[in-house]
């Protein structure tokens, strides 16, 4: 595989994993981030935020570990570039995902309790 093709199959493979995860987690992460944070904004900016990380890590990743050494990219096998992605963005996105639940999971109600916010 020349460099340009094993640059453009390992950033097609972490969009497309990006993707994948994104639209299974964004609509219940939207729901979870309304009914914690105090404004509509701040959940809106939190979504944006966490949709962002779920795109650029696993691409920083992959684009690290991805693809094979420099002095291979003249003689690298496909499968072995495919391989390599699958299992970097796989990584990524499911410590980010971990990390997010974690996060997530911590996060309290508000009660009648609480000061409204400031504005």
């Amino acid at each position: 595989m020349n460099p340009s093709a094993t640059l453009l199959t390992a950033i097609g493979i972490s969009v497309l994993l990006s993707s994948a995860t994104v639209f299974a987690l964004h609509g219940p992460m939207r729901r979870l981030l309304e009914a914690a944070c105090p404004l509509p904004t701040t959940a809106s900016f939190w979504l944006r935020a966490a949709v962002t990380v779920l795109y650029l890590l696993p691409l920083c990743v992959v684009l690290a570990f991805g693809i094979p050494r420099y002095s291979q990219l003249g003689y690298a096998p496909p499968m072995e570039v495919v391989r390599a992605s699958l299992a970097a963005g796989s990584f990524a996105l499911v410590g980010i995902v971990v990390a997010i639940g974690l996060r997530l999971s911590s996060l309290r109600p508000q009660s009648k309790f609480d000061y409204p916010p400031v504005r």
